[in-house]
Formats: structure tokens, sequence, C-alpha cells
């Protein structure tokens, strides 16, 4: 019997070794090339990283809880309003909008989607169900906010509110990624 208990206990421990290393694992770095996805917009459209309007430019993709939307609004406004970003070439933003983080109904979702892409220019997709958060490991009820390079690799990644100092920062590794 006890060698019996010893097994289950082995089987377990496996078990539990896989799932750590398996979540470690789909966590997104500085430095790591970004997984791709599939998400749709409002309307339908279907994009992921390799999406024509994607190819060739720095991102920002701030991927956000609704219930948060105006967390980082203040980078949102800053990026808004520098003029160094090569947004017809080089440049684009990204919004990822969780779902699956609120209980708010579509409708609702719906127009302060519409509102923020009149406001930022910015395309915004609809995660349903943890994508992004399971791909890359981002925080949930929160708002995130990660740097991709022209190809793909993440450059910058922020879980939560941005500190002030935070932003500029940003702003300088996407007009240095702009250029290499």
């Amino acid at each position: 019997m006890r060698e019996g208990l010893k097994k289950i206990v082995f089987a377990l421990f496996l078990v539990l070794l896989w799932t750590v290393s398996s979540v470690a694992a789909a966590e997104l770095k500085v430095g790591d090339k970004a997984s791709d996805f599939k998400l749709k917009d409002s309307t339908g459209k279907e994009y992921s990283l390799t999406s024509p309007e994607f190819q060739g430019r720095v991102l920002s993709i701030f991927y956000v809880d609704p219930d948060e939307k105006d967390m980082n609004a203040h980078v949102e406004d800053a990026l808004l309003k520098d003029t160094g970003l090569e947004r017809k070439t080089r440049y684009k933003g990204l919004g990822i909008t969780n779902l699956k983080a609120t209980a708010l109904p579509n409708f609702i979702i719906k127009a302060i989607v519409k509102s923020k892409q009149e406001k930022t220019g910015a395309i915004i997709l609809l995660d349903y169900d943890y994508t992004l958060l399971n791909l890359w490991g981002l925080q949930n009820d929160s708002s995130n906010l990660v740097v991709l390079d022209k190809e793909g690799i993440c450059r910058y990644i922020f879980k939560g509110k941005l500190p002030p100092e935070e932003v500029t920062k940003v702003i300088e590794i996407i007009k240095e990624y702009q250029v290499k």
C-alpha cells in the first residue's frame, strides 16, 4: 500500500511540475518573440501580428480589461501628442479588450471601443477567451502595455498602471525601434 501511495504522490508531483513549467514558459519577456494570435475587431474582421496593417511597424499593444480602460490613459495621451512617432509607415497602436474580465454588456463595450478608436486611431480587437492573457502571461483585470519591434520581438512590457517616468521610456523605445 505504501508503494502505491508513493507512486500517486510522484505522479501528482510530475503533473504539478509540468503545469508550473507550462505557465512559466507562456510569459512573454523582453527579448522574446511574441507568439502570434488571431482576434477580431468589433466588425468581425480578423487580425494577427502578420496582418498587413502591422507588418514592418513597431507596435504598442494595450491589453485592457474594459473596467480598467482609463488606467493608462496618460500613456495613450502622451503617445498621441508625440510628433516623433511615424504613424504612416513605422508605428501603429493596437488595443485589445479583455472581454472575459468584465461583466459589462457587449453594447457598452462596443461603445467604449468605438470611442477609443476615434480618440486614438488604434485598431482595437476583442479577446473573448483570454487568448493573449494565456499566450503572453499578461495580468488579468488590469491594463498591460507591450511594445513589439518590427520583427515581433518584445522590447517593453508593463503590467498595471505605468508610473509617469515610464511613459517617456516607452516613447523612447518606440522611437528607437522605428529606425532599427
